[in-house]
């Protein structure tokens, strides 16, 4: 097969190729998510310093589904809302009759991400850093959707922290689904 090409044909492919590789990195600079492709999106903004809360003391029960194996609690005095909607919180997951999983957490109610600050060490009675304190994008389902129950039903709404801390604790003491006026 023989492909034949004009001269204009030719200057007409190479404009359109030239025009392509000077638009398609301005067009990404400018894509306002890029989640999704490698990993979570890095935050442009810098945070406000990490402070740990007390041992976790008034625990509400966050209603997620029936029959699963975890049971999740937030520590209602913990519960902050940060410079750049972001709400801070510790979290607890109890098996039945098993022991507890305790993290110092944040959600970044703009990004729809979170990520954990701390692990609380039980033995010494003391908050341990996170090692990998990243940004993770929050999942409907599986072993994040904890994140997105918080996210959609108690401390988030259009991309925003959904009032103050007492009212997120006060939507988790009722266990409803926040509903739309």
């Amino acid at each position: 097969m023989t492909l034949f090409f004009s001269a204009r044909g030719l200057a007409a492919t190479r404009t359109c190729l030239l025009a392509g590789l000077i638009f398609t990195p301005m067009a990404h600079a400018q894509a306002p998510d890029d989640s999704g492709w490698f990993g979570a999106k890095a935050s442009n903004k810098a945070e406000s310093p990490v402070v740990f809360p007390a041992a976790p003391g008034e625990l509400l029960h966050v209603h997620i589904t029936a029959g699963g194996a975890l049971q999740f609690f937030v520590d209602a005095a913990s519960i902050s809302v940060q410079p750049g909607q972001t709400v801070r919180y510790t979290l607890v997951a109890k098996t039945a009759g098993g022991p507890s999983n305790v993290t110092f957490e944040g959600i970044n109610c703009t990004l729809k991400q979170w990520k954990i600050y701390a692990i609380w060490n039980d033995a010494s009675k003391q908050w341990t850093a996170a090692s990998t304190g990243d940004w993770q994008p929050i999942r409907e389902k599986g072993a994040t959707r904890i994140h997105s129950t918080l996210y959609s039903d108690d401390f988030c709404r259009d991309n925003a922290a959904n009032g103050t801390a007492a009212d997120m604790a006060q939507r988790i003491k009722q266990g409803l689904r926040a509903l739309p006026y």
